[in-house]
C-alpha cells in the first residue's frame, strides 16, 4: 500500500487507501478475463488436438462379411427390435462405393439391401418382398424404407453402425401392425 509522510496505516481519510480501493476494482476485473480466456482456451475450441489420444470410436472402416442387421421400431408404434443375419459384400465402386446385404440362410430375393458408402455414411433401401422375411426372434417382418448411419471401426478395423435412422414403413407379425414413421432405427454389428 502507498504511505504518505504522516499517514497513519489504516485510517479512512488515508489517499494511499482511497488509492487502493479504486485500483482493486479493476485488478479484479483484469483477474476475471485472463481467467475467462484461459478456461475457453482449454474447452477444445482453439487448443491443439491430440492425434493420437482419441478414446472414442474411429469413423469408417471396410464394410464387408457377416453381420446382425437390428431393426428398431420407432417409439410411437409399440413394437419390438428385430434382427436378420446378413453377409454384407461391397459393391462396384462407380460412382460410389456400396454394399449389399443379402440374408444368411434364406432366399436372397426376400430382403434387399443397396446402401451407398461415402463419407463414412451408409445410406440407401431396404425392403422386403410381399411374403415378408422370418426373423431371428420368430415373426415375420415386413420393411420399406431408407436406412442411413454412420459407420464406425470395430477393433479389427471393419465398420458397423451402432445407431442409423430408418424411415418408412415397418411391420412386425403379430406383434406391431403396419407403422409408418420417420422415428425407426436400425443396427448393423460386425460378428
Amino acid at each position: 500500500m502507498l504511505r504518505l509522510p504522516n499517514d497513519s496505516a489504516g485510517s479512512p481519510a488515508s489517499p494511499g487507501r482511497a488509492l487502493a480501493l479504486q485500483v482493486l476494482p479493476s485488478l479484479r476485473r483484469v483477474a476475471l478475463l485472463a481467467a475467462g480466456f484461459l478456461a475457453l482456451g482449454s474447452c477444445g475450441g482453439s487448443g491443439p488436438t491430440d492425434p493420437g489420444g482419441s478414446t472414442g470410436p474411429k469413423p469408417g472402416g471396410t464394410i464387408s462379411g457377416r453381420y446382425t442387421l437390428e431393426l428398431l421400431p420407432a417409439a410411437s408404434c409399440n413394437g419390438r427390435t428385430v434382427s436378420f443375419t446378413v453377409e454384407v459384400t461391397g459393391t462396384a465402386s462407380s460412382p460410389h462405393p456400396g454394399a449389399q446385404l443379402l440374408v444368411v440362410g434364406a432366399e436372397p430375393a426376400l430382403l434387399e439391401l443397396e446402401l451407398k458408402y461415402t463419407d463414412n455414411t451408409l445410406e440407401g433401401g431396404i425392403g422386403t418382398t410381399g411374403d415378408g422375411l422370418l426373423s431371428n426372434q420368430g415373426p415375420y417382418v415386413w420393411v420399406n424404407a431408407i436406412a442411413s448411419g454412420k459407420t464406425t471401426q470395430t477393433s479389427d478395423g471393419r465398420g458397423e453402425v451402432v445407431s442409423g435412422t430408418l424411415r418408412g414403413y415397418l411391420e412386425i407379425d403379430g406383434v406391431m401392425n403396419a407403422c409408418t414413421s420417420p422415428g425407426h432405427a436400425f443396427t448393423l454389428r460386425a460378428l
